[in-house]
């Protein structure tokens, strides 16, 4: 059995637009984890310093200092600032209220108001918590990334 031209144009006609169809939607076919992650704080935000209750990371000319002195090279402070706008960290469902949350300060050149972060433990884990509405699950293993401990 073969197909005449006409027919054998309309497989080709098909299949084009079945190629071009996947190329197109086939990002939205497949379940992404990346809907479900997200960072800190954002790429397009100019971070200027991270205040802690024990310590500041500034940035001084292109590098970045601690005050007070917390032993890391600039290399490594750049490395923790780096942190907070590249690692995606998994969402979590649901906000929790802690009476003694951790609060994270960061000041960027973009915005006139801090981002305040909460750091709660939860469980061997901790929570940043951004807002009322995001929150993000942070393991015990990256909490030195983002603290320089």
């Amino acid at each position: 059995m073969r197909l005449s031209k006409k027919g054998f144009n309309n497989v080709l006609i098909f299949g084009i637009l079945t190629v071009i169809f996947i190329f197109n939607f086939g990002h939205k076919l497949l379940p992404s984890s990346k809907k479900d992650q997200q960072t800190v704080i954002n790429k397009a935000l100019t971070i200027v310093e991270i205040k802690t209750p024990d310590f500041s990371i500034k940035r001084s000319g292109r590098g970045w200092i601690s005050v007070p002195k917390l032993g890391l090279s600039n290399q490594q402070l750049s490395k923790i600032v780096h942190t907070w706008q590249t690692l995606l960290l998994q969402k979590h469902a649901s906000p929790i209220q802690s009476k003694n949350p951790f609060i994270i300060q960061i000041y960027t050149a973009n915005k006139d108001q801090s981002v305040t972060v909460k750091l709660i433990q939860y469980g061997k884990n901790y929570l940043l918590q951004i807002d009322k509405k995001n929150t993000l699950l942070l393991n015990s293993q990256q909490l030195p990334l983002f603290l320089g401990r």
